[in-house]
């Protein structure tokens, strides 16, 4: 029983670096450059760290010989690292042997002088990275490696005639199916995190690239009916026989048309780069004031009534213009809301170092499946709406280092919540 906990304090002590590297640094998408730069460095250094724990807890002992399974992180060094890592770890196990156990350091040392060109003779000759099983060469090398090293532990024995039996044999057999089967659990375990980690990168691509087909398609929709109504009232401006009161009817139409289609452009682009450029410290009560006069016009056309309650020095950091359009599409589409009237509710308060500005309407309110497609492409709950005006003030609040929060039911009006950093 000791030898099967032994041998699982092992197994155990070689995944969970494996494991923990992974959550905590390959998964991370910040962390791939990183990676590349210092991972031969963090690989060196675990596999040495291994190393020695390997030694000084065989899994296995007989007749004074220590099985063990130092082995196996050296290979992880050589083989996922490269040459300088292998020796960097080879050179770790020499001297952790010569100032630990002395008079084991010439075995230790003619060990390596004949394992380390024996393992790179392998892989060289393997071309391992392209083989498509990369799980079973790693396993078979360390198969061949261990059973190198208990030929070589043999050959000493019979030189110092030590008598051998078929226990000895029996141990030598079990070590090396242990290094076979241990090298091909942690290799099957460092693929299939590396198969993760492509297949996710794959699929952000994929993402990536939908969204943008999708948007540019949605963009040359949006544009071209707004193009297409200006270009058939041109062709009807050019006949002869179009009296000047339509001349002048359908001028202005093509001009609203063409203004349609500039408001997309604009709302495509404040989407595609909506980053402040300068960020400075302004009161929300003082500019509440500005929103007002702004919206108010379109409010009393439509029947709706405007009440604010904000609180004094409301200060954030923030750019005043984009500000200032977020807070103008958010109160534009709770009048919209509201065809046939209500009231508009615009209240601001601090809540710990967040300051909170809720625009409330009496509206038609949304579902809750209307709710969570808000902010995606060209996704509106207006007939005449292209949906990029909640896009855009998502990504302006979120530029803020802020949140949008939206609650809804049906018939029942909806709330907007955003959430800022107080300055």
């Amino acid at each position: 029983m000791n030898v099967i906990d032994d041998l699982l304090l092992n197994i155990l002590v070689l995944t969970v670096p494996i494991v923990l590297s992974h959550i905590f640094w390959l998964d991370r998408p910040d962390n791939t450059d990183r990676y590349y730069k210092y991972g031969d460095v963090l690989i060196f250094v675990i596999s040495s760290v291994l190393a020695i724990f390997c030694m000084t807890h065989p899994v296995f002992k007989f007749t004074g010989i220590e099985f063990d399974l130092r082995i196996i992180p050296l290979l992880i060094a050589f083989l996922y690292s490269g040459v300088r890592s292998g020796l960097a770890v080879s050179a770790a196990i020499l001297v952790f042997s010569y100032f630990m156990n002395g008079a084991l350091f010439i075995w230790s040392f003619t060990l390596s002088a004949l394992l380390v060109p024996f393992i790179l003779a392998f892989i060289a000759l393997s071309n391992w990275k392209h083989l498509t099983p990369k799980v079973m060469f790693p396993s078979l090398l360390a198969c061949v490696s261990a059973l190198a090293t208990f030929c070589l532990t043999m050959l000493d024995r019979i030189s110092s005639f030590v008598a051998m039996d078929g226990t000895f044999l029996l141990y030598g057999l079990l070590f090396c199916v242990i290094h076979f089967f241990t090298m091909w659990f942690l290799t099957s375990l460092i693929a299939r995190i590396q198969e993760n980690i492509a297949m996710r990168q794959e699929v952000h691509r994929s993402e990536k690239l939908n969204v943008l087909s999708e948007l540019a398609a949605s963009v040359a929709h949006e544009i071209r009916n707004p193009m297409t109504v200006a270009r058939g009232f041109m062709q009807i401006l050019s006949q002869s026989q179009v009296t000047e009161e339509k001349k002048q009817i359908y001028t202005s139409m093509v001009i609203k048309e063409i203004d349609r289609a500039q408001a997309i452009i604009t709302d495509y682009l404040s989407f595609a780069k909506p980053e402040a450029e300068k960020l400075v410290q302004l009161n929300v009560s003082e500019l509440t004031n500005k929103l007002s006069n702004l919206i108010h016009p379109y409010a009393s056309m439509r029947g709706v009534e405007i009440s604010i309650d904000m609180e004094p020095s409301l200060n954030i950091q923030a750019n005043q213009e984009k500000l200032i359009q977020c807070l103008v599409n958010l109160t534009k589409n709770g009048i919209e809301a509201m065809p046939e009237g209500g009231q508009l509710r615009i209240a601001g308060f601090k809540q710990g170092s967040k300051v909170i500005v809720q625009i409330t309407d009496s509206g038609v309110g949304m579902t809750s499946e209307q709710i969570n497609r808000l902010g995606t492409p060209f996704y509106s709950t207006k007939d005449k709406g292209t949906g990029l005006g909640m896009m855009v003030s998502y990504r302006i609040i979120k530029t803020f280092g802020g949140l949008i929060e939206v609650t809804s039911q049906p018939d029942q009006g909806t709330r907007v919540t955003i959430s800022l950093p107080a300055a």
